[in-house]
């Protein structure tokens, strides 16, 4: 009986291997897909060098700091123009405030651009580039160059005031006739080369006293010039007072006319150097003329 029992269990074993089988050659088999290869990976680099340890190459130029070679924009469009000009001496000075005796607070390079605001005489207040405001001398801005690439102009402010003056007046000292003369003058020029003039003189003499005064037309074809000529022509009185201790000491007190050539010259400021030398002719009568001649050198002041 138990034979027949172990029979029974190996066929029920067969037959689970046979249905076994019949499955799975119905069921196709399922690749499996094999992992795809992966890209080479690439050699850890070495971390960078710093700084200080990079090679320098000899042939690689230095690099320098330089002024911009365009002058910056620092107005708006539509405003008031601002002039600029580029430095070329060595460097300028800029200074507190106009005059050389405040100090010195920056110094401003060759190659840069710095805008001009304000002048006051022979003084220009100027911004730099990186916004430092000072005044500098007209001597210094002299060689700058303009934007246009050619030299800038700045003229003499005092000299453009004495070229275009219009009221005059001074004294001088000189010999009249060979005694010594005072006069003062005043004159109001009304065109370029055209002025009026009114002077009075007088003359201390050793046997007489003069008073004179004339007013004069004069020509000044070279007004355009610190060394100016001119020259003149007028109409006056001629008063000769003797001393009382001569015997004939009759007064003459007669019209006069005269004729002056001269020159001027700008000192400084509004202060001119002025001589002049005239030719007189008192009309004493009808049948005689006194006649003078005068060298005077004075200063005068110009407004």
């Amino acid at each position: 009986m138990s034979g027949y029992k172990a029979a029974r269990s190996c066929l029920a074993l067969l037959g689970v291997l046979a249905i076994t089988r019949a499955l799975a050659a119905d069921v196709a088999p399922v690749p499996v897909p094999e992992p795809a290869a992966s890209a080479p990976q690439p050699a850890a680099s070495a971390p960078a060098a710093p700084e200080a340890e990079r090679p320098v190459d000899p042939d690689a130029p230095l690099a320098t700091p330089i002024a911009p070679t365009t002058p910056l924009p620092d107005s708006v469009p539509g405003g008031p123009r601002v002039e600029r000009v580029q430095i070329t001496d060595p460097y300028i000075e800029l200074h507190t405030f106009p005059g050389r005796g405040y100090p010195v607070f920056y110094v401003a390079a060759r190659g840069e651009w710095v805008s001009i605001e304000l002048r006051h005489t022979d003084w220009f207040k100027v911004r730099t580039a990186t916004g430092k405001v000072g005044w500098v001398n007209r001597s210094q801005l002299m060689t700058t160059l303009a934007e246009g690439g050619g030299p800038t102009r700045f003229r003499d402010l005092r000299l453009d005031d004495y070229l275009a003056r219009t009221i005059d007046l001074g004294a001088a000292y000189g010999r009249f006739h060979g005694e010594p003369m005072d006069k003062f003058w005043i004159s109001w020029r009304f065109t370029d080369t055209l002025s009026l003039e009114s002077t009075f003189a007088q003359v201390q003499g050793t046997y007489s006293g003069t008073t004179l005064w004339h007013v004069n037309l004069q020509a000044e074809p070279w007004s355009d010039q610190r060394f100016s000529p001119f020259f003149g022509i007028g109409l006056g009185k001629f008063k000769n007072i003797p001393n009382p201790s001569l015997v004939q000491d009759q007064v003459t007190n007669v019209k006069m006319g005269d004729a002056i050539l001269g020159a001027r010259y700008h000192l400084t400021d509004r202060f001119e150097l002025r001589a002049d030398y005239a030719f007189y002719t008192a009309f004493a009568s009808e049948q005689r003329n006194l006649e003078y001649h005068a060298f005077t050198l004075g200063v005068g002041i110009f407004f």
